[in-house]
């Protein structure tokens, strides 16, 4: 039974490759240099393409995410999120938040893994992009991979990241002052009370990752209040689009959107391309 279990599953990793690969394949044949971007991201990530420059940055990072994940520091948290996957959190509660005593390393798990943190460096390498918002700092390991980008595009662009709870904001503010990211700086409070002065000091806005609230609801509205504040031709990721049914469905109610033009569905991570004018759709999935 095991055997056959281990068989299954590189059958499974083998034809994940070959969905992918084909995937990079169709993005790079296409005249939209923005699907252009991403099979350029998508490629430099499998392939770990780093200049000796780069890895060393990354593994700067990487030393600081392990650190946190070895502190036994406790942090009291007001969450403003979903809570998880199977949670039933009110609208009034996530307004309000809740509060919660945790473990600094615990908090650190919800960062993006070394694969996906990887893939957002690699993309706003290939986009450079000069105004960032991202929803959902956390302990600042992806916001850092991101502002890294920032920096060796040297063009100035800058990111501002957004974390509902005061002290996991100050760890991600130490998180960017050991690394000499100088490019990044953090909002503190429930994003439907910052957002929109945030988009509205931002704008136009040529990137923006959604990593924050996991809600059908709160997906979808910040989305929209986005919408007004995004360049011509900005990129839109939007993580964990498979991490629960609201999830899923908020995403596919994105992609239809009249502003989208083109989608790229990774399985956890959703790229979605806008555009100001009417066009042909083009969407594209390969789970990874």
């Amino acid at each position: 039974m095991k055997v056959v279990k281990r068989i299954h599953k590189v059958l499974a990793i083998l034809f994940r490759r070959f969905r992918v690969k084909k995937l990079i394949s169709i993005l790079n044949e296409s005249d939209d240099t923005q699907l252009k971007a991403v099979s350029n991201a998508l490629y430099g990530t499998i392939n770990k393409s780093l200049s000796d420059d780069e890895r060393l940055l990354i593994e700067a990072i990487e030393r600081r995410r392990y650190e946190l994940l070895d502190s036994e520091e406790l942090l009291n948290v007001q969450d403003y999120g979903a809570g998880n996957s199977t949670s039933s959190r009110t609208q009034a509660e996530m307004d309000q938040g809740v509060h919660c005593t945790v473990k600094l390393s615990d908090v650190c798990k919800a960062s993006k893994r070394k694969f996906w943190a990887l893939f957002l460096y690699k993309l706003v390498r290939n986009i450079k992009p000069l105004s960032c918002v991202e929803l959902g700092t956390c302990v600042g390991i992806s916001a850092s991979y991101q502002a890294t980008a920032l920096k060796l595009n040297g063009n100035n662009g800058r990111l501002v990241t957004l974390e509902g709870s005061d002290e996991v904001a100050l760890v991600a503010v130490k998180s960017f002052e050991s690394l000499d990211l100088q490019n990044v700086s953090v909002v503190v409070g429930p994003f439907h009370k910052t957002l929109a002065d945030t988009l509205k000091k931002s704008g136009p806005i040529d990137y923006f990752f959604n990593d924050g609230h996991h809600d059908h609801d709160a997906v979808l509205r910040y989305f929209h209040e986005s919408l007004p504040h995004l360049s011509t031709e900005a990129v839109i990721v939007f993580d964990d689009i498979s991490w629960s049914p609201g999830m899923r469905s908020a995403w596919e109610e994105i992609k239809r959107h009249s502003r989208i033009r083109a989608s790229v569905d990774l399985g956890d991570i959703g790229i979605a391309l806008i555009s100001d004018s009417p066009v042909d759709k083009m969407h594209f999935k390969a789970a990874l």
